[in-house]
């Protein structure tokens, strides 16, 4: 070795450095997306399996079901279990019977948990803690048996064996049909954001009236455990009269499923049987009835199609980037429960699952308009004052491109 020498030069281990820290540079974004494409597509894949057995029902089962308490309410819907525990789930903390189970447990058999079927007890809450017969676990504890198809890889706010839930029913623009209040939840800034009750009929109108509109609006909705009362309603393929590859069936909601006990659930633990229209339902916008001038009156001519025949302008509101409403906005939440919207922790967008079978990946920006459609059924056949058009081939191509 020549004597002379003395080592690498400052310059030359710099230039080294400098190589070094160009390929890492190239690498991990490459490294990071492709483990991001990787749990996308394990996401999809439990979406796929879900979106099948939903599939093989005569009916879409409820989004949440609830004690019938007929006796109580005396027909009146303003007084059933179901309204009580929206307007006020803390009511429910001493006694919450009437909080029966969510779509999950519906489809326990087609999940291939029969067993856990057979250990439910239909006639008690999903926090009933007393055993169910001998050798069969309490509803509370079934509840808490972890189900990896219901869990997306990349929903951060899982806690393992706790009964995670990363996927929510399409429920339309409120979260009950039969008396339509707008969304509530977001406690990001200290305070709880309530829509407004939204007015789907005329005034003089009754709330069937109301209900008729509204089951054109979504898929699944919260209904009673007896299934004999006037609100409720079972959505059956020949219902999706916009086509079943134009309507959502579920979606990603990270910020549903396990919590200890949120304000968004008056304090009562929930898991994947929790029939709370936040933690098993996702909506659009209720934007669309609330905008400055029209306050909650759905037919107050903003939603009235176009001259022309087009949707009319006000369903833009839908999900439009930067408010509240905004497909993955929630990603800025903590808290469980309080974000009832399409949620995913992937960056962009969300997986949506199709009443055909598609699982398709939809940017967070998509067109108001478009969401609109794709969350109602039957919007062709509502009223003329807020009738929607078909969507056109050039809409979809916008939609499904990459």
């Amino acid at each position: 070795m020549d004597p002379r020498y003395r080592g690498p030069r400052l310059i030359e281990v710099l230039l080294v450095l400098f190589v070094i820290g160009v390929g890492i540079c190239l690498f991990l974004p490459a490294s990071g997306a492709s483990r991001e494409a990787g749990r996308r597509t394990l996401c999809q894949n439990h979406m796929r399996a879900l979106l099948g057995h939903l599939q093989a029902k005569e009916h879409f089962p409820c989004a949440g079901t609830y004690q019938d308490d007929a006796a109580i309410h005396g027909g009146d819907p303003a007084r059933s279990a179901i309204y009580r525990s929206i307007m006020n789930p803390r009511a429910f903390v001493r006694d919450p019977g009437p909080l029966r189970s969510s779509w999950v447990v519906e489809i326990l058999p087609e999940l291939d948990r029969q067993d856990l079927l057979n250990e439910w007890s239909r006639e008690k809450s999903y926090l009933d803690d007393t055993t169910n017969g001998a050798g069969r676990r309490s509803n509370s504890e079934v509840a808490r048996t972890e189900l990896e198809i219901l869990r997306c890889p990349n929903d951060s706010t899982t806690f393992w064996g706790r009964g995670n839930l990363s996927y929510v029913v399409n429920g339309g623009f409120s979260r009950w049909h039969a008396i339509p209040v707008g969304w509530s939840g977001g406690e990001e800034d200290g305070q709880a954001h309530n829509g407004p009750l939204l007015r789907w009929a005329p005034p003089d109108g009754t709330w069937r009236n109301t209900q008729d509109t509204c089951r054109r609006l979504g898929v699944m909705f919260l209904g009673t455990s007896t299934g004999n009362q006037p609100w409720d309603i079972k959505t059956r393929p020949s219902d999706l009269i916009d086509g079943a590859s134009q309507t959502f069936m579920f979606t990603e909601n990270t910020l549903a499923g396990y919590s200890r006990g949120t304000q968004d659930s008056g304090g009562l633990p929930t898991n994947w049987a929790c029939p709370l229209p936040n933690f098993t339902m996702f909506l659009a916008s209720d934007d669309v009835c609330d905008s400055a001038t029209t306050k909650g009156d759905c037919l107050g001519g903003q939603l009235r199609p176009t001259p022309d025949g087009k949707t009319g302008l006000g369903w833009n509101r839908a999900n439009q980037p930067g408010t509240w409403e905004n497909v993955n906005y929630g990603r800025k939440l903590k808290s469980e429960g309080s974000f009832p919207f399409a949620n995913s922790g992937h960056p962009g967008g969300a997986n949506f699952g199709f009443c055909d079978g598609a699982i398709r990946f939809l940017s967070a920006s998509i067109d108001g308009s478009v969401y609109a459609r794709l969350i109602t059924p039957a919007g062709a056949s509502l009223s003329d004052q807020i009738r929607q058009s078909q969507l056109s081939d050039e809409e979809l191509g916008d939609m499904y491109s990459p």
